[in-house]
């Protein structure tokens, strides 16, 4: 009948560093990651305020011509009532 070894729990340095160099790259990988996940978060906000700053321009554009046509309008008719007053 064979003899049981006697077999020591040796501790092993090599897989020990495996595993914390392992460990390192995948944390650096993480990292790289939401490094990346934010670059591209601040891109896209700053891409929606730029849109939201060219509509609020475009809207306010468009409420000074419309305020204008309103004006003259407004001017046009006063006119031509006095121009009918007048002529009674």
């Amino acid at each position: 009948m064979p003899q049981p070894r006697n077999v020591t729990a040796e501790p092993q340095p090599e897989l020990f560093e495996i595993y914390r160099s392992s460990f390192k790259g995948a944390l650096e990988l993480m990292q790289a990651s939401l490094q990346n996940a934010e670059r591209l978060q601040n891109q896209q906000l700053t891409a929606f305020r730029s849109v939201l700053d060219a509509q609020l321009q475009a809207a306010t554009a468009l409420g000074d011509a419309m305020s204008a046509f309103y004006q003259r309008s407004a001017n046009a008719l006063n006119s031509g009532r006095q121009k009918t007053t007048e002529g009674r």
